[in-house]
This record gives C-alpha cells, sequence and structure tokens, in this order.
C-alpha cells in the first residue's frame, strides 16, 4: 500500500463535524491529487413482518428516502470545488459497511468526523469513527468538529514514536506526507513513570534513572530518525508523563497541523481492559489524527 493516499474515502452522516471532515479531505485531495468517495450508510432493518399492501408502502418509502439522500449526497459533493463520487450504502452496520466500501472502492485513507464523546456517555454510545481505527485495515484521519484545520505555509506534523513496530508503520507514512506537503515531522517519545499510592513508601522510578531514561531514549530516537525520516527536516523530543495527556499537551494548533501515530487495533475484552492511546487522543485532540495500524512487535 502507498502511503501517500490516491483514494480517499470519506464518511459522511451529513451532521457539521462530518461536513468539517470532507473540508479537510478536500485539501488533502488537492495535495495528493487523489479521488475522494463521499459515502453514506444507511441502517436497514431487519425482521419485518407485515401485509403485502404496508410492504409496497414501506418500499415505496425507502426508494422516496433514498433519491432524497442521494440529492444531498450531490449537493455536499458539489461544495467541496473538486470532482467526488457519491455512494448510498446500505447495511446493518455502519462500521461494518464503511469497511466494506474501503475494499469494493480500493480506497486507501478514510477520513471521518468524530464527536469525541467522553466518559459515559462514551461507555454506552461508543464512537463509529473508533471502531474503523480499530479494524480499518488503512490509514484513518479523525476530525473532529472543533479541530483547527487551517492550512498553514510551513506545516509541522507531530508523530507519537514507542519504538514499535506501529511506531514505525506512523512514521513511514509521515515520511511521505511530509514530502507531500512541504512539512517538518516532529518526533514524540513518552515515558510514562510507574506510580504507587504515597502509603506505600516506595520511589518506583527516582530522578537519575529517570534521566538516564530519556537520554537513552533521546539517543535511540536519533538514530531511528536517521534511517527513516531521510531526506526529510525533523526534530524530536522526550517528555514524561501519561502518554495520551502529554500527545494532547503537544499537540497544539499554534506547533502542528496533524498527528500521526500507530494502533494495534485492539478488539473485544482486550480493548476493554487495555483500552487503547490512539483512541484517547482521537476522542480529545484540537487538531486531526491520523491513525495507521499495523502488527505490534
Amino acid at each position: 500500500m502507498l502511503n501517500a493516499p490516491a483514494s480517499i474515502l470519506v464518511a459522511t452522516d451529513f451532521s457539521a463535524t462530518a461536513d468539517h471532515a470532507l473540508d479537510f479531505a478536500r485539501r488533502l485531495a488537492g495535495v495528493f491529487g487523489a479521488e475522494i468517495h463521499l459515502v453514506h450508510v444507511r441502517i436497514l432493518l431487519e425482521g419485518r413482518q407485515q401485509s403485502q399492501e404496508l410492504q409496497r408502502e414501506l418500499e415505496r418509502l425507502d426508494e422516496q428516502h433514498d433519491r432524497q439522500t442521494e440529492e444531498v449526497l450531490a449537493r455536499h459533493a458539489d461544495r467541496t470545488g473538486v470532482g467526488v463520487h457519491t455512494h448510498l450504502v446500505r447495511g446493518l452496520s455502519v462500521s461494518e459497511s464503511l469497511m466494506e466500501a474501503v475494499l469494493d472502492l480500493e480506497c486507501d485513507l478514510v477520513v471521518m468526523g468524530t464527536h469525541g464523546r467522553r466518559g459515559l456517555r462514551h461507555l454506552l454510545l461508543g464512537s463509529v469513527a473508533e471502531e474503523i481505527v480499530r479494524s480499518s485495515v488503512v490509514p484513518v484521519v479523525t476530525v473532529r468538529e472543533s479541530a483547527d484545520t487551517e492550512a498553514r505555509s510551513a506545516g509541522s506534523i507531530l508523530v507519537s514514536h514507542d519504538f514499535s513496530q506501529r511506531s514505525e508503520a506512523a512514521v513511514a507514512v509521515a515520511r511521505e506526507w511530509a514530502l507531500a506537503l512541504g512539512a517538518e515531522v516532529h518526533l514524540l517519545h513518552v515515558v510514562e513513570p510507574v506510580v504507587y499510592p504515597e502509603f506505600y513508601a516506595v520511589d518506583v522510578m527516582p530522578d537519575e534513572v529517570l534521566h538516564r531514561i530519556e537520554e537513552r531514549s533521546v539517543e535511540a530516537m536519533k538514530a531511528a530518525a536517521a534511517v527513516q525520516l531521510k531526506g526529510v527536516a525533523h526534530t524530536l523530543e522526550v517528555v514524561t508523563g501519561r502518554a495520551v495527556d502529554a500527545i494532547l499537551d503537544a499537540a497544539d494548533p499554534a506547533r502542528f497541523d496533524l498527528v500521526i501515530m500507530g494502533t494495534r487495533g485492539l478488539s473485544g475484552l482486550q480493548h476493554l481492559l487495555l483500552g487503547s492511546v490512539a483512541e484517547g487522543v482521537v476522542r480529545r485532540s484540537r487538531i486531526p489524527v491520523l491513525t495507521v495500524r499495523a502488527t505490534d512487535d
């Protein structure tokens, strides 16, 4: 798979958040010379049992709804100012239908909005965007409605690096995008110290040990960047703290245009127990986030 996208799938539910994501996708398509497939998923209901007369009336209403939806899709496509292909997809699951569309349309990038729900509301409702981030075989850009997507003359890309295979995949994409965008890459590694309650009276990671870890991390990142970011202007930084918070603190719209990070694609009970740094960033980032799925080492 090429790191520079040639075909972009944009998921839309016609909300302001989805429109914001479409605007960002339009900019990407202009930079990479890519085509856009604007996809709306209509959820089908199973188990209908009714008379033939009622069935015919429901089919008529379905057809009318489809025509109206296709008209709205066309208006959204015209608004972008570039050639956009529109698709009305029917299915039982939004995320599964979108992933099928990615394969059918041979797209190599997904762009979609996210509402950034947190806490109990997120636990109860979930997020289609996060399902896509976990399951997508192609990179995914998520854009919150409040995210800053303004174009800048000298862009900069923030890449979260933890020395895993997924980080290498993220850096490879970052290099390709930096070359196309004329941007600089900033590698960020977060050292997460072990913290215990005060009454344990143990200092698991004293300052001296933490300092040595940071120094070794800097040297390892320099070596990795020399190989993985050859020909691309880059800087690097090591900070200490909780990974999600540190990345979000660094992702300042005044400094960066995009966050790129790898994800393991956790699912089921494993995801429930372990969570995901990538998804925490997706929910709260003030700038668009590009996630790259790779097999972890």
